[in-house]
């Protein structure tokens, strides 16, 4: 593959995510002072080329997360600053089209904390004091979107300004989310939180939110009886009644353990978490640390009661600052770490059976990188060819 880059800027393309049948790649941009797009770009398997199929308003500021249901009719984002949550109808060739929903958390409100016009500073992610905290807890702030992994219906958004993740019944027919209530992103009671991610397991009905300003990963065990019943009794109505800040009225997530991604002698106010992610063999949950400036690494314990909860395996230096994001190649053997800080990407050899990562080669300069998104190039050119 070589390098190539798209004849037209994107502006801070901070997130992106790849289509699940089709080689196409959307991107979103972040800004907090105006509205981000959503741009669509294929991918050429063979060269690496990107070019730019369409894009449009993505309704929000700084839109920082793309998830694709799981027919590919629709398209789900957030947007972090406003705070606001939409669905966009994507074609059967992977184009975005209509704008077909939005629920906003802040329900119209005018957000507290204004955003700045410094366009050049960039924001000290590890100071996580107290002030910090309650600038960046001001408001409702959507972080991301992803939806239950067996049957697609319910969508969970964790929402870094309210210390909770809310929960919605998603409609992939009419385009719609409906409010089914929240829960505290880990222990109930405690402040401070800020879920920023969560993934689920790929076998163990597990989920593991990353908690960005108390540096935790909470485990949830998903209850698909409960899940079942809430899908059963999903009308309109129903839902109406229910309040989307009060407590979860069907409670899917059960949360069963809190588990630090810092050593105990760092201190917290020091490190805000990045990304997290699960590894493709599903046995180690892993996750970034901004200011600690490490990735930690934990065992999943598949025959834990319930099964799925964590142990540290090993947390080791990323050789670099501000780790906003990592992936894995499609692999599993290698992990590339996005250095925001320090302007550097860094690759990791990692063991799968130990859980423990060692860096390869030197760094790549990279211009503030914040994410990183690998792509299977022979399974999309599978793809395309049984398409056509």
């Amino acid at each position: 593959m070589r390098l190539s880059v798209v004849e037209q800027p994107i502006c801070n393309p901070a997130f992106s995510r790849m289509h699940p049948f089709r080689s196409i790649m959307y991107a979103c941009t972040e800004s907090v002072v105006e509205n981000g797009k959503i741009v669509s770009l294929s991918v050429d398997t063979i060269s690496g080329a990107l070019g730019i199929v369409n894009s449009t308003d993505a309704l929000g500021t700084s839109t920082c997360y793309i998830t694709i249901d799981k027919e590919a009719r629709n398209m789900l984002i957030v947007n972090y600053w406003d705070a606001s949550i939409h669905v966009f109808r994507l074609d059967a060739n992977g184009r975005i089209l209509e704008h077909r929903s939005k629920y906003d958390p802040n329900k119209g409100r005018s957000m507290v904390a204004k955003a700045g016009l410094g366009f050049g500073d960039r924001v000290n992610h590890s100071e996580n004091d107290a002030s910090a905290q309650a600038e960046r807890q001001a408001d409702p702030h959507s972080h991301a979107i992803i939806l239950d992994k067996f049957f697609g219906r319910i969508a969970y958004v964790p929402d870094l300004g309210s210390d909770t993740v809310h929960q919605f019944l998603f409609d992939p027919d009419a385009g719609t989310l409906t409010p089914y209530g929240s829960f505290p992103s880990g222990t109930p009671g405690k402040t401070a939180l800020g879920p920023r991610y969560i993934e689920f397991h790929p076998t163990l009905p597990v989920a593991y939110v990353i908690n960005e300003l108390s540096s935790e990963v909470a485990v949830f065990v998903f209850d698909k009886e409960e899940a079942e019943r809430m899908l059963v009794s999903g009308s309109q109505a129903d839902a109406a009644s229910m309040s989307s800040t009060g407590p979860a009225h069907f409670q899917t997530l059960r949360l069963v353990q809190n588990i630090s991604t810092i050593p105990g002698a760092w201190p917290r106010s020091k490190n805000t978490c990045g990304r997290i992610t699960v590894h493709r063999s599903g046995d180690f949950v892993l996750c970034s640390n901004r200011g600690h400036d490490s990735i930690a690494s934990f065992h999943v314990e598949r025959f834990s009661n319930p099964p799925g909860m964590l142990s540290l395996a090993t947390i080791e230096h990323v050789h670099g600052e501000t780790p906003r994001h990592f992936a894995f190649d499609p692999s599993g053997q290698w992990l590339i770490c996005a250095n925001q800080d320090s302007d550097s990407v860094t690759v990791f050899r990692f063991n799968a059976g130990r859980g423990e990562f060692t860096k390869e080669g030197e760094a790549y300069d990279v211009p503030s990188p914040n994410f990183v998104c690998p792509i299977d190039s022979r399974k999309y050119r599978k793809l395309t060819q049984a398409n056509l």
